[in-house]
């Protein structure tokens, strides 16, 4: 009988030995499904992450470069009594559409460093004058005080500006300043997107 009950608590304490040596693997195994479902997860941001910097990196291709006048005929400007926008329609390059032909108005479609450029025309006495706005406040100026001798007068101005998703770029004529466009499109404005931010 003794021995029957040493077997007895023998097999006992085996059995219990065998289920604490089984809990740890049993663990380990729900470790593994956590780790593999977390693993799917990342790997469905990292898809993700792909996506939306190839859509960002479409995007981020920006450029255009318009002159005032889609005609071939030759056309004034002003002289207005307030500043008026310049309105260049005919855009030789529109990349990303950022550029409205129906306003004037530039709208950055991404934050970035943007350049931009503009040329002012005008063959006569009168001077002339444009400045380059951001949503409605003046960054920079190009102007031009009647000739002295010649008769014909070019100024140009340019500048980078770090813009945020929906800042609005136009150019307007200086009050009593007028512009002059023909066939040969000197007066244009320009601009593309460095880089994003």
């Amino acid at each position: 009988m003794k021995l029957e009950i040493s077997i007895v608590l023998l097999l006992c304490v085996w059995a219990t030995l065998a289920q604490d040596l089984m809990t740890p693997t049993l663990d380990i195994l729900g470790e593994l499904k956590k780790i593999k479902t977390m693993e799917e997860r990342l790997n469905a941001l990292n898809d993700e992450v792909r996506e939306l910097r190839s859509k960002n990196e479409e995007r981020a291709k920006v450029a255009f470069s318009a002159t005032l006048s889609s005609s071939l005929g030759s056309k004034y400007f002003g002289p207005y009594a307030e500043a008026t926008t310049l309105v260049y329609e005919n855009a030789f390059t529109n990349i990303g559409n950022a550029y409205d032909t129906d306003t004037g108005i530039f709208t950055a479609p991404v934050k970035g460093v943007y350049f931009f450029n503009f040329v002012v025309f005008n063959p006569d006495e009168e001077p002339t004058g444009v400045r380059l706005l951001k949503n409605g406040n003046s960054v920079v100026t190009a102007s031009d005080n009647p000739p002295g001798q010649d008769t014909e007068d070019t100024t140009c101005n340019s500048v980078s500006l770090i813009l945020e998703r929906g800042d609005k770029i136009y150019l307007q004529l200086i009050e009593t300043r007028r512009v002059y466009t023909d066939s040969w499109r000197r007066n244009t404005f320009s601009g593309h997107l460095l880089f994003t931010m």
